[in-house]
């Protein structure tokens, strides 16, 4: 095998494992947005948690205010490292986040509140009120 050849193997090997190892948060992305502002009925279930417990610190529409942007932080995190924030809490350079761990209906509907703010993130809504698809 000539030299050529050997290099394009090793970068083509090497953009593989790389492409592999990156995660993948499009996977993530369980929500139906239709007419700009309506929920599949999971997703709104999510809005409504969200609006009930996560609103007071991060804006109606995930915006922020005391907590962070979630619309901008959803673009940078993973599923699972959101739902060890939400269990664990978080300390940071604007305050803390309590754990909510404890909380049986926050902790139940981590999924729907998830695909809410991913819906945010992904710009499939913006921040506007929506209202559950039919």
């Amino acid at each position: 095998m000539n030299l050529s050849k050997l290099i394009i193997l090793a970068a083509a090997t090497t953009l593989y494992f790389a492409a592999v190892s990156l995660p993948s948060y499009a996977q993530d992305s369980n929500y139906t947005v239709t007419d700009g502002n309506k929920l599949d009925a999971v997703s709104y279930g999510g809005f409504k948690l969200y609006r009930n417990w996560c609103a007071r610190c991060h804006g109606t529409y995930g915006q922020g205010m005391v907590g962070p942007n979630l619309a901008n932080s959803l673009k940078n995190i993973s599923k699972s490292q959101f739902f060890k924030t939400v269990a664990n809490g978080k300390s940071g350079n604007i305050g803390s986040m309590p754990p909510w761990k404890a909380n049986v209906k926050v902790m139940k509907g981590r999924d729907s509140i998830y695909a809410y703010l991913k819906a945010r993130a992904d710009g499939a809504i913006g921040a506007v009120k929506p209202k559950k698809a039919k």
